[in-house]
């Protein structure tokens, strides 16, 4: 009998693109002349209330997603159109209060992960059998093994996606007990799951000069948001957001709705490097390159650096940038 196996796999806690900001100063140096430092960072706190399903033992469990109608951000879902792939996850010796805090700080590790199994929907029946879970195609018998145990807490992901552990919009524990007969699972809504909030008054901004240059260096900084190590081989994006007519606080007030209350955002790939030139982004949606700083109209500029591999897609860095004249 084939049986779970640990898998490689990026842990998810589905978050947004979020903000800050604080006190100013100007910085040079002969690398570049925007050097981001740890002060410059966001800080945040996230928690999350996954619903537990309690279930019948060792049986082929309906498993439906059809009631999926936002996500962790309380953003509209499509439960055919958007969700991609249905995930099983076996976690070793860990509570289900122990893997809540985990994931919300993007701290449960591979070595957590004791068996990942998963099912791609066709976007149009939105129920499944759990036998149709398999491991990376191949097929093996998961009732049997899905059994009562104090030694596992198994967590059920519907995803964007098809990256193992990216793109979770809602999840569940399951609860396999001999005592219960209920053969039957349906995803539930993601909002109302996640608590995230966002320390947007004590970085130090990050002051530019209006007309250049603009070469950001980020290789002094040390942690992201949320306090945990910065991936920086991970580091794969730079976004620049401009907000018209809007303060950090109105940011802070909307959080999961950073990206589409942008008045404008400039993007850049990275393929590796701590340094680039802000003058090389160009729009998200048109292409366009990126205009520079100097804007007629107010509101807040955020810059941030951003990683689509890491445990949580939230900025590794996101700080307030002010334009200097």
């Amino acid at each position: 009998m084939r049986q779970w196996r640990p898998a490689p796999f990026p842990v998810i806690a589905a978050l947004a693109w979020l903000a800050g900001c604080g006190g100013s100063t100007m910085q040079s140096d002969p690398r570049g002349n925007l050097l981001l430092r740890d002060a410059n960072n966001y800080k945040t706190t996230a928690t999350l209330a996954v619903p537990v399903v309690e279930t019948a033992s060792a049986t082929d469990l309906d498993i439906c997603w059809s009631a999926v109608v936002s996500d962790l951000q309380c953003h509209p879902v499509s439960a055919t159109a958007d969700l991609d792939t249905v995930a099983l996850l076996r976690i070793s010796h860990l509570s289900k209060e122990q893997v809540q805090v985990r994931l919300a700080a993007g701290t449960l590790s591979q070595s957590d992960v004791a068996g990942y199994l998963d099912f791609k929907t066709d976007h149009t029946n939105t129920c499944m059998k759990l036998s149709q879970l398999t491991l990376f195609g191949s097929q093996t018998d998961v009732p049997s093994q899905y059994v009562e145990s104090t030694d596992y807490t198994y967590l059920l992901l519907f995803t964007k996606g098809t990256t193992p552990g990216v793109g979770a919009r809602t999840m569940l524990f399951l609860q396999p007990t001999a005592a219960s007969t209920n053969t039957k699972v349906d995803g539930q809504t993601g909002c109302g799951l996640l608590t995230f909030m966002a320390d947007l008054s004590s970085l130090t901004k990050l002051s530019v000069p209006v007309a250049g240059p603009w070469i950001l260096d980020w290789r002094d900084i040390t942690r992201d948001g949320q306090g945990n190590e910065a991936p920086f081989e991970k580091i794969d994006g730079v976004t620049i957001g401009f907000y018209a007519g809007m303060t950090a606080a109105d940011l802070e007030a909307h959080i999961f709705d950073i990206e589409t209350m942008a008045t404008g955002l400039w993007d850049i790939t990275l393929t590796g490097g701590r340094t680039v030139d802000l003058a090389t982004a160009t729009d998200r949606t048109s292409g366009a390159p990126f205009p520079g700083f100097d804007r007629t109209d107010s509101g807040t500029w955020l810059l941030g650096l951003t990683c689509s591999r890491c445990q949580s897609p939230a900025p590794i860095l996101l700080t307030i940038v002010e334009p200097q004249r």
